[in-house]
């Protein structure tokens, strides 16, 4: 009897999505261009450390630099440039630097991202929306960008604004169910978030402003406790 194997192909890459702190990863982008300043604002936007290394920049890249938010060193790339770097953002469209990038973090051990070079890519990134903390992040494993990019459309013209309120009410939620002492059970527990979740929070921001929100907040922890007391 023929059995059916699966088999992947070498060119099919599986990514681990995972968050992490990038304060403790100082990343190196290559390249100047409209590619690199887009990923150089985005590495910002989760307080990333940057240096830009090019011997030619843009507008925008220029002013991130006068503001002090990113190190440029305005050359051609060269190895020794990646230095403690721990993530390095390739973003040119030159196959010879790429290339070389690629062969110079593989001696150092370090992670690469090539912009549409996926055989060259260690890890990729996702598109994200963003609402205060929290993140929602699509990807097609890098075989479809501008799909992933279409849905993080739709999903962000479905994601209010006010969902970074919620999830910092969620926050404050859970801390103060943790901190409580109280010997909860964990059914006791997910019974105050399931409390917290069917709350229409959106409509008690809108209407109470962020003040009398919290108000509310201190009531239903309050109310979940007499639960368990009762």
């Amino acid at each position: 009897m023929r059995r059916n194997v699966c088999v992947r192909r070498k060119s099919e890459y599986i990514y681990f999505p995972v968050l992490i702190d990038l304060r403790k990863f100082p990343c190196l982008v290559v390249g100047g261009g409209k590619v690199a300043l887009r990923k150089v604002r985005s590495l910002l936007e989760f307080n990333a450390k940057v240096t830009v290394v090019s011997p030619r920049l843009s507008k925008g890249l220029i002013a991130l630099s006068t503001e002090s938010r990113i190190r440029i060193i305005r050359k051609p790339y060269s190895g020794t440039y990646i230095g403690e770097n721990k993530l390095v953002f390739s973003a040119t469209d030159n196959r010879e630097v790429n290339l070389r990038v690629s062969e110079d973090c593989k001696r150092k051990g370090v992670l690469l991202n090539v912009a549409d070079g996926p055989a060259w890519c260690d890890f990729i990134l996702p598109a994200n929306v963003k609402r205060g903390s929290l993140i929602v992040s699509v990807s097609s494993q890098g075989k479809a960008p501008f799909f992933a990019r279409d849905t993080k459309k739709k999903l962000a013209a479905i994601l209010p604004a006010s969902a970074a309120d919620v999830a910092e009410l969620a926050g404050e939620f859970r801390r103060r169910v943790l901190s409580t002492g109280d010997g909860r059970s964990q059914a006791e527990k997910d019974k105050s978030y399931k409390k917290f979740l069917s709350t229409d929070w959106e409509r008690i921001l809108a209407t109470k402003g962020k003040r009398k929100t919290y108000k509310y907040l201190e009531d239903i922890l309050r109310e979940t406790v007499e639960m368990k007391d009762n």
